[in-house]
């Protein structure tokens, strides 16, 4: 059908010829002529793009879809920071893997600790509304990539092994390293690490183990490994520790880790020390008198007590705080409150309030002991950050080597929060906020291109987000102005005016 003579007058592009397509508002279509090729002695122009349609008696060229461009309004602060504090893992990464490989397992940890809990299926849109996208442009994050990376990860097993073991061998041999683990739900059918644990009758549901070891030194895990849910933590320390290399350092870990469990990989690393809790019914304890302190830690907070007893196998250190013993004291009124009162019973809990004793072969200060059981809990806080910004959801969990590659981008994100947690305390801001109240003032600092043409601008914010940005170094601090001199200015003197008259000038002068 010919082209109306209207439409082929409206002013368009040179070398353009217009085109009938459909129906509707863009039926005339405008296409670039782009040359001609010789068909039979002929000359037959070849058509290119389309440039533009005729639209109400008007050309209108084509312009990028919405849903085809860039984001052009990212979260920023809390990527920055995050990444600040984490690029050695990268090189670290490096080291093992291929670069394609290493970036993506950096990058989907990074977004693991700045959106918790973010499905695999998410990733790819919060990683284009994120800072990560400017960072490390072009990585390919869609569901079934990930899905696929993550198996492959997992298939990898040696690689992971590697990757830990290189950690480790940056321990020196006084380093002190605490080992624990803990039961992280999965209720998948499909992989065989899923199980019921021992806590399974109180949680109802299947689980699986995963064992930290965590520098007290450096206050970040070093390794971790995934057993089974069913697996006791006897059972996993000796390859726990084979696997991973660890062969120096003190380890220090709880009851559930005796060290017989592990007596070959101590036996063979004459550098690798334990030290151990040893339940207040342990013979050896009334065997020397253990609860006869000999001395007071020199220690302004707390009044601890304690006694140091040399064994044939090693040593024993008996510890009492006398506020632990009073909380321990109030517990056991409460809890028998309204039973027979027995004073027997009492009298033998009463000398075990407030107490806790240690085996182990390492010939020390009992304060340096003290301070290492004391710094523990800093692995319990280790477990809740983690159990908090890593999730599963199906498509992490089709087999165990989706949980083997997930577990351990979960590991690089438990290390990246442990660091951003130790820059929060060097800066002070956890007197004033929590950890869920920094990361969400955070995310609100976003980054903005505002004419398109890929220059970044920083979208300001509250005033009390910015005190905090500028504390932890994301944006500079404005300048102070110029101290101004003490007392009163002084004036401009005109030297050729003429002197004033000394005193005070008559009221009438005539």
């Amino acid at each position: 059908m010919a082209i109306p003579e209207e439409i082929r007058n409206v002013a368009r592009p040179k070398n353009t010829i217009v085109v009938k397509r459909g129906n509707g508002p863009l039926k005339y279509a405008v296409v670039q002529r782009v040359g001609c090729k010789r068909v039979g002695g002929s000359n037959i122009p070849i058509n290119g793009y389309t440039v533009g349609h005729i639209i109400e008696g008007a050309f209108v060229p084509i312009s990028d879809p919405v849903a085809q461009r860039k984001t052009e309004l990212k979260d920023y602060a809390d990527v920055v920071l995050i990444d600040s504090v984490s690029r050695s893992l990268l090189d670290e990464l490096h080291a093992v893997y291929s670069a394609a490989d290493a970036l993506k397992i950096y990058g989907i940890a990074l977004l693991r600790v700045c959106y918790p809990g973010v499905p695999c299926s998410r990733l790819d849109h919060y990683y284009e509304t994120s800072w990560v996208s400017t960072l490390f442009p072009a990585l390919p994050l869609s569901r079934n990539t990930v899905s696929s990376f993550l198996q492959n990860l997992g298939k990898s097993y040696s690689l992971i092994v590697s990757f830990m073991r290189n950690r480790v061998n940056s321990l020196s041999a006084g380093d002190h390293i605490a080992i624990d683990g803990t039961l992280k739900e999965d209720t998948s059918s499909v992989n065989s690490l899923s199980h019921y644990s021992r806590k399974a009758r109180v949680k109802g549901t299947m689980d699986i183990t995963v064992v930290f070891a965590y520098d007290i030194d450096r206050r970040e895990p070093v390794c971790a490994k995934v057993f089974a849910g069913n697996v006791l933590d006897s059972v996993s320390y000796q390859r726990f520790l084979s696997e991973n290399g660890v062969t120096r350092g003190i380890i220090m870990a709880d009851k559930g880790f005796p060290k017989q469990a592990a007596q070959e990989a101590f036996d063979s690393s004459p550098d690798l020390h334990w030290l151990n809790p040893i339940k207040r019914s342990d013979k050896r304890i009334a065997a020397h008198d253990m609860y006869s302190f000999t001395g007071m830690l020199d220690d302004r907070n707390r009044d601890i007590l304690f006694k140091k007893e040399k064994l044939e196998d090693g040593y024993l250190y008996a510890f009492y705080d006398r506020k632990r013993a009073a909380k321990e004291e109030a517990d056991y009124f409460k809890h028998h409150k309204g039973k027979p009162f027995d004073a027997q019973h009492l009298n033998k809990h009463d000398e075990r309030f407030g107490t806790i004793v240690f085996e182990s072969d390492v010939d020390t200060d009992p304060g340096v002991i003290y301070r290492m059981y004391d710094e523990r809990w800093l692995i319990e806080e280790c477990f809740r950050y983690y159990k908090n910004v890593t999730d599963f959801d199906d498509t992490r969990v089709h087999s165990d080597y989706s949980v083997y590659g997930s577990e351990f981008v979960n590991f690089i994100s438990s290390v990246m929060t442990s660091r951003i947690i130790r820059k929060f305390e060097e800066t002070e801001l956890f007197s004033e906020m929590t950890y869920k109240d920094i990361m969400s003032k955070l995310s609100s600092a976003k980054k903005v291109d505002t004419l398109g043409n890929g220059e970044w601008e920083f979208v300001r914010t509250t005033k009390a987000t910015e005190k905090m940005l500028e504390r932890l170094g994301l944006i500079p601090k404005p300048e102070d102005p110029p101290r101004r001199k003490r007392g009163r200015p002084k004036k401009t003197v005109d030297a050729s005016a003429p002197k004033r008259k000394r005193g005070r000038p008559t009221k009438n002068p005539s």
